[in-house]
């Protein structure tokens, strides 16, 4: 069996813990899934194949706590955390996609890798967003391997303070949104990356916007703002079945 290693970047057990249960139920019995966080010290980030001996995939995944930006001052402790994080695993980041190992960054590991290559991450008004929104296949999109069977348009998760705002070097541009620029890339042949959750239901969506402060716009009714995403929970699966 296939086994991936899913990279987390959280503090907080609650948020751990329900995103350790998203991705086992999203991943299924596609792979055997690991976890590791990119606040584990002990790790050997500047040694990634010790890391990586065992596993054929990685899934970097999302914060709620880190940004890049995120509107906060450059002191701030979250944002000089989420530098150190780029930092303690660009070179991680960098064998893997020198190796073809297979790769898929979502939400903040989207921002992460896209600021490794060059790519602009700013709190962007106008793309900050949480809740189920539409996003739409390029035509690079459409014939990529990985999403050639979702249909042009579907819904997908969002809940993010910081977005790319400038396409980085050696990027495609698979997927754009109404309020989302970029919201699927690819580098190279393995390595993918998501602006939006395809880990989360609505039903998750649901109970994060009640855990995560500062993330549900004040007078906004919840389900005002998120539906189903069908389609979008097929991407993980896919991604071990055709890219792994």
């Amino acid at each position: 069996m296939k086994k991936v290693l899913v990279i987390q970047s959280r503090s907080r057990q609650e948020m751990i813990d329900a995103e350790r249960q998203e991705y086992t139920r999203s991943i299924g019995n596609a792979a055997e899934v690991s976890f590791a966080s990119t606040l584990d010290l002990a790790l050997q980030w500047k040694d990634p194949k010790k890391i990586l001996d065992r596993y054929d995939g990685v899934i970097l995944g999302g914060s709620g706590e880190f940004d890049l930006h995120g509107g906060r001052t450059a002191d701030d402790p979250a944002r000089m955390t989420a530098r150190q994080i780029v930092d303690r695993i660009r070179t991680f980041v960098d064998y893997v996609l020198a190796n073809d190992i297979s790769i898929l960054g979502i939400c903040f590991g989207h921002q992460l890798i896209a600021e490794m290559h060059g790519g602009k991450v700013t709190n962007d008004h106008e793309q900050k967003k949480v809740g189920t929104y539409e996003v739409s296949l390029t035509e690079e999109g459409m014939q990529d391997r990985l999403f050639s069977s979702l249909p042009k348009d579907f819904t997908a998760q969002y809940g993010h303070k910081d977005s790319v705002t400038s396409l980085p070097t050696g990027a495609t541009l698979l997927a754009v949104g109404p309020a989302c620029k970029f919201s699927v890339l690819r580098y190279g042949p393995r390595a993918y990356t998501t602006q939006f959750h395809p880990e989360l239901t609505a039903k998750d969506v649901y109970w994060k916007l009640e855990h995560s402060p500062g993330y549900l716009p004040e007078g906004i009714d919840v389900g005002d703002m998120v539906k189903e995403s069908t389609e979008a929970s097929r991407i993980i699966p896919l991604f071990i079945e055709r890219i792994v």
